[in-house]
């Protein structure tokens, strides 16, 4: 085996990144490796850091201190996001990507014992409605890759991407729309799959129509965190003001809907604020469990419940939603009806995008042959209930979740 023999696809996600390297002859899968696209950086000044589920474990042996950053593909599109500091250090969200990017290319590489040097590399449907914004995410992303170590770099739409994942698995041809929902976006596209066009180098004529939005599993958290957590954390208590019963301002709530912001609240004029309503309101246990999240940086580790939950409801009709620490307790129930109905309204969008992508094609419901479904948030009940209520379910095939999109890269 050598670089002329092998094909090299990387599905850089939101929520987990995935490289998958193929046989070029025998189209058949050689090595995979997945893992978690977060960084952590230790309290040190050479811009040490960690990648993915080591990443994980270390902030949270180091009693999260130091920084964690999550959702780091989030940040390409941002244009007034130009760098964050890190212990006296100016990084880019490029460097940011780059790393991440690295850390999958130097696994592959450990496996196949020399280095890779074309890759293709996926990329969301829509990174944003905004042009300048898509266009700089798209530079941005090009620029990590680079600065990986990639000398040959092919972008490659991630649904298109899972589509030659599922055209491997078919025997006959199909007009098929591939939905993939992941952290940060959902994409659709419809396309001509048949196994005899596997072969085909151009096949921007099967490419019939595609669209995205920016709604994941990242909105789906956010959305438990701002309904069922914060009430626990003081949302809606109110503190004595001049004989008058006033609720405490919702802006640091709306805050902790992000949670990758919430080491900025520690030091923020809301947090000094907190401690007056904590005394006006008579030293509110809630208010207190605020206070404790913000100045222990707890709020990484009570998303990770947030999403323990949601994954639980994916299989059942009610979860647990506990997080305790020594100095605070959160423990609830999260029944399934509920969060469908926090996220209705994001389903609706997904539900409008996918109506604008058969539109786009020209294609009604019953011209689809197959659906094929990937992507970590198409566990999501309510996500396949809008599946099914457009489409046959016979024609609603699930895929591999995670790995899917990383295979068809490799394939394309």
């Amino acid at each position: 085996m050598n670089l002329d023999t092998i094909n090299c696809g990387l599905d850089f996600g939101t929520s987990n990144s995935v490289i998958s390297i193929t046989d070029k002859k025998t189209k058949k899968e050689v090595f995979t490796y997945s893992d978690k696209s977060i960084l952590y950086f230790p309290e040190t000044n050479d811009l040490t850091y960690l990648v993915g589920q080591e990443a994980q474990d270390m902030y949270i042996r180091e009693q999260m201190r130091g920084r964690l950053l999550k959702s780091v593909k989030t940040l390409l599109k941002q244009d007034k996001f130009l760098f964050t500091w890190i212990y006296g250090k100016k990084v880019t969200p490029e460097q940011l990507s780059m790393f991440i990017i690295s850390h999958l290319k130097k696994k592959a590489e450990e496996f196949l014992g020399f280095q890779i040097t074309d890759v293709t590399l996926g990329r969301p449907a829509i990174f944003s409605e905004d042009p300048q914004q898509e266009a700089l995410a798209v530079k941005r992303l090009l620029k990590a890759a680079k600065d990986a170590g990639f000398i040959n770099v092919k972008l490659q739409l991630e649904p298109i991407a899972a589509a030659f994942y599922y055209e491997s698995l078919l025997d006959s041809p199909k007009n098929v729309l591939v939905a993939d929902f992941g952290g940060g976006t959902s994409d659709f596209t419809v396309m001509k799959l048949s196994p005899e066009n596997s072969s085909k180098v151009d096949r921007s004529e099967d490419i019939i129509a595609n669209d995205g939005i920016y709604i994941g599993g990242d909105v789906f958290d956010s959305e438990i965190m701002w309904h069922k957590v914060t009430p626990h954390l003081g949302r809606g208590v109110t503190y004595r003001s001049y004989d008058k019963d006033i609720e405490v301002p919702n802006t640091i709530f709306h805050e902790l809907k992000r949670w990758e912001r919430s080491f900025l609240l520690k030091e923020s004029k809301s947090r000094r604020s907190m401690e007056g309503y904590y005394f006006h309101s008579g030293n509110n246990a809630l208010l207190n469990n605020l206070r404790v999240l913000i100045d222990n940086n707890y709020t990484y580790s009570l998303f990770k419940s947030i999403e323990q939950s949601k994954m639980a409801l994916s299989v059942g009709d009610q979860a647990e939603l506990t997080f305790q620490r020594e100095d605070m307790e959160i423990s609830d129930v999260l029944p399934l009806a509920d969060f469908n109905q926090y996220i209705s309204k994001h389903i609706d969008e997904i539900e409008q995008k996918i109506d604008l992508t058969l539109e786009k094609a020209s294609m009604t419901v019953e011209d689809i042959d197959s659906v094929f479904v990937t992507g970590g948030s198409s566990f999501v009940q309510l996500v396949r209930a809008a599946l099914y209520k457009r489409f046959d379910p016979k024609k609603v095939h699930i895929g591999d979740a995670f790995n899917s999109v990383a295979f068809g890269l490799a394939l394309s």
